[in-house]
């Protein structure tokens, strides 16, 4: 055990960098059983991770279903999250979701959606010197007592106060009475990381928020649950930017990730890119598989994405709200696509990552002429 620990480590000091992994299989070729189909899913991301090239820190777990289970049964999705829990280190993290569709990247930098299908896709953060990535486990009524008193949000949220927190990826599955649990959560976290500005114009943060409501259960760590809110809240050497696409056309895409790719965040392999879209969007919208995966290849080559198809998108609009939180569903998008790329820093690569700094998030509504006119990025936290 001791050498196989030591051989990952030795791998992660060459390569230092986030980790992707995606699989699918279609059950009409070979029909066989719900059960059966995840058992066979569990064994190729268990190859996987017997191969890891790094100790990680988190592990971003997404799963897919098919028409035929789509109600998965939460044994099954117990086994799977049991299976990749054995294969990482117990103090790596764990959060995810089952939906009607993930989004991944493979071998090769080749990223896909899989939509309606069987399918899982894993996205492993690295263990770097001077980065956390802290859990956030919330209950329904958890959220819906903590209302707009910061002290009990920082008090459940169990995240950092201090500032040092970037970038927050959110998973929610509420249910009638609680449509809005991602929108409170949001916000309870841009209250808990918010600090008094230089300038006494009012409370300020570099947070960047993204997420969505899923179809089916949530995972964090060894539990898998049917309602509240999980996720994973990136602190200290971290820079992230987030980008919210409305637009109808693959031109309007690629004019939003042109636009993103001006926010001079490094693309580099440590950085990452998390990405939830509607689920009336993909393949059905577009007439064509992997539209606005494939185009942010062209635009980030070698970045891996991983996401998922959601009934709400949640991503953080700093710059129409001029940094100014007005109500919970300020968050919550429809239709739409939402890019956040998230780089990590050593902590000897600190000075350097400062001095690129520039505060907040962006928000695009692409126009979908040719002659429309390229807004810079106005934001980047680090």
């Amino acid at each position: 055990m001791w050498r196989d620990t030591a051989r990952r480590i030795i791998r992660a000091r060459q390569r230092l960098g986030w980790v992707s992994f995606v699989a699918h299989h279609e059950i009409h070729g070979t029909p066989c059983t719900s059960k059966l189909s995840m058992e066979i899913l569990g064994r190729r991301v268990v190859e996987f991770l017997d191969e890891l090239p790094l100790v990680p820190a988190a592990c971003i777990l997404l799963v897919s279903r098919c028409t035929e289970y789509a109600d998965a049964k939460k044994d099954e999705i117990k086994s799977l999250v049991t299976a990749v829990k054995g294969c990482l280190p117990s103090s790596c993290a764990l959060v995810g979701c089952v939906g009607a569709g993930i989004i991944g990247t493979g071998d090769g930098g080749f990223s896909e959606e899989v939509e309606m299908a069987e399918g899982v896709t894993l996205l492993l953060m690295p263990q770097i010197e001077g980065v956390s990535a802290n859990v956030i486990n919330l209950s329904l009524t958890e959220v819906k007592n903590n209302r707009n008193f910061k002290g009990r949000w920082e008090k459940s949220l169990k995240i950092p106060s201090d500032g040092t927190v970037k970038c927050v990826f959110l998973l929610a599955k509420g249910d009638t009475y609680n449509l809005d649990v991602i929108g409170k959560v949001a916000s309870g976290i841009w209250k808990v990381c918010n600090f008094e500005g230089d300038d006494k114009s009012g409370d300020k943060s570099d947070v960047v928020i993204i997420g969505g409501l899923v179809e089916s259960f949530l995972m964090v760590d060894n539990e898998v649950r049917n309602a509240g809110v999980v996720g994973l809240a990136l602190a200290g050497n971290v820079e992230a930017i987030s980008m919210v696409h409305h637009g109808e056309t693959a031109e309007g895409v690629q004019q939003s990730l042109k636009q993103l790719r001006q926010s001079g965040i490094p693309c580099e392999k440590n950085t990452a890119c998390f990405m939830v879209s509607c689920i009336g969007r993909g393949e059905k919208f577009y007439s064509a598989k992997n539209v606005e995966t494939g185009i942010f290849r062209q635009e980030f080559p070698g970045i891996p994405v991983v996401g998922f198809f959601g009934n709400g998108e949640l991503g953080l609009d700093l710059h129409s709200c001029e940094r100014k939180l007005e109500r919970d569903n300020h968050f919550l998008h429809s239709y739409s696509s939402v890019f956040c790329l998230c780089s990590l820093s050593s902590q000897s690569n600190n000075d350097s990552l400062t001095r690129r700094r520039v505060k907040g998030t962006v928000a695009i509504h692409a126009e979908e002429t040719s002659d429309a006119k390229e807004k810079p990025c106005s934001s980047m936290s680090a």
